[in-house]
């Protein structure tokens, strides 16, 4: 199947069984990305996680230096010297410290952040899908409704009623499927600047370390 870059929105108000079945194609690739998104957050997190423990190791080992002339060694005569070099160490630790806190604080906001805001916002497709589904299982409904009038004179208010019925519905199918083929191409517009932002932020973030 050749490459289709957005779903026409004069098809979702046709809503023929050609638009369907791209819809279709559009909804698998949604899905797929929402899996993928889902196992990128993850591995992105692990990476923040591991510098929040670089942070907090360095953290442990400043202070545990310091410990060091504090200890009651039998045999502690002379160590003054190991003293100062290990209070040295310590501040060489504690300005790595500063540095690993400010890169795992980037991380957070430049690689973390942007995977989270565009799994929340660009990729909740799923709501629109279902309330598409619902306005298209009513418009269906009322369809029905309006095949089994009776085609007798009597009738007329009946028919009246299911008549507006119908286009109420078909209104409201309109909407929400329009307003879900701007959403799934939207979603394909989001989708590869998306991937590109946490990792010029995870770049950046490096080389200002």
């Amino acid at each position: 199947m050749p490459a289709v870059d957005k779903l026409l929105l004069e098809e979702a108000l046709q809503d023929s069984p050609q638009a369907r079945s791209l819809l279709s194609v559009f909804e698998e690739d949604a899905g797929t990305l929402t899996d993928y998104t889902n196992q990128l957050l993850q591995a992105m997190q692990r990476v923040y996680g591991a510098q929040n423990e670089m942070c907090l190791a360095t953290q442990q080992l400043s202070r545990q230096l310091l410990a060091y002339e504090k200890q009651n060694f039998a045999l502690g005569k002379g160590d003054e010297e190991v003293i100062s070099t290990l209070h040295y160490f310590s501040k060489v630790m504690d300005e790595l410290n500063g540095l690993h806190t400010e890169l795992a604080k980037q991380l957070a906001d430049t690689m973390v952040l942007p995977v989270i805001q565009f799994r929340e916002k660009d990729l909740t497709v799923s709501t629109l899908k279902d309330l598409f589904g619902l306005a298209s299982s009513e418009h269906d409904l009322s369809m029905a409704k309006y095949s089994r009038l009776p085609k007798k004179k009597e009738n007329e208010k009946a028919k009246t009623e299911i008549v507006k019925e119908v286009a109420a519905a078909r209104r409201k199918q309109h909407l929400s499927s329009l307003q879900y083929y701007c959403a799934l191409n939207a979603l394909q517009y989001r989708k590869r600047a998306a991937m590109m932002e946490p990792l010029i932020g995870f770049a950046h973030g490096q080389i200002n370390f």
